[in-house]
């Protein structure tokens, strides 16, 4: 999550630092906890913009930001005082909406095989990295002709045996992941195989 707010600097005192906590909360529950977040600034013709990315928050819920500003007081001799917290700013309700498509996959790998009198293509790839994967689709497409999915379902296998084949057709196939919102990547570099 993606957060920017405008800076409001203060007078710079060698016995004041002045920093911001950001709090989030699960819309719906009364609980909020202080985030720890990774921090940047961003300057603009208006002045300088703070951000923070809290990598901490689950997809397809809902959460309540906000902004505090600290001012940490220190001794001359450099030991912190104490803090004290400024005015909170206005809550911003946010929704945590996955629309990001997984990694494309690699080293799609298609062969041509028989078994009993019966040819089929083999295809078998690497399994994906992605934490919130679905499952793979594949894309076949037969000569100069378009790119047509095979299957109805993602699977879940890292391997597919295509049995719908002529002879004297090149076959071209492509591969994409889809994770559990339904996101799908690109399609892989394509692998064919010829069926004499």
């Amino acid at each position: 999550m993606f957060l920017i707010w405008e800076d409001d600097p203060e007078a710079s005192s060698p016995l004041l630092q002045f920093d911001y906590r950001v709090y989030r909360k699960e819309k719906g529950t009364s609980k909020a906890v202080p985030i720890p977040y990774t921090r940047a600034i961003i300057h603009t013709m208006d002045g300088e913009r703070r951000t923070a990315v809290d990598m901490n928050v689950e997809w397809e819920k809902s959460y309540v930001y906000w902004v505090t500003p600290i001012t940490k007081v220190y001794s001359p001799q450099g030991e912190m005082l104490g803090e004290i917290e400024g005015e909170s700013s206005d809550p911003i309700d946010v929704v945590t909406h996955d629309v990001f498509p997984p990694a494309v996959p690699q080293s799609l790998l298609a062969l041509m095989s028989a078994m009993h009198g019966h040819k089929f293509v083999d295809l078998t790839w690497p399994p994906s990295r992605e934490k919130d994967l679905a499952g793979y689709n594949i894309y076949r497409r037969k000569d100069d002709s378009p790119f047509v999915r095979l299957n109805a379902r993602p699977i879940t296998m890292i391997s597919f045996h295509d049995v719908d084949i002529t002879s004297g057709h090149k076959y071209f196939y492509a591969l994409t992941a889809v994770d559990r919102n339904g996101n799908e990547s690109a399609r892989s570099a394509e692998s064919a195989e010829q069926n004499p």
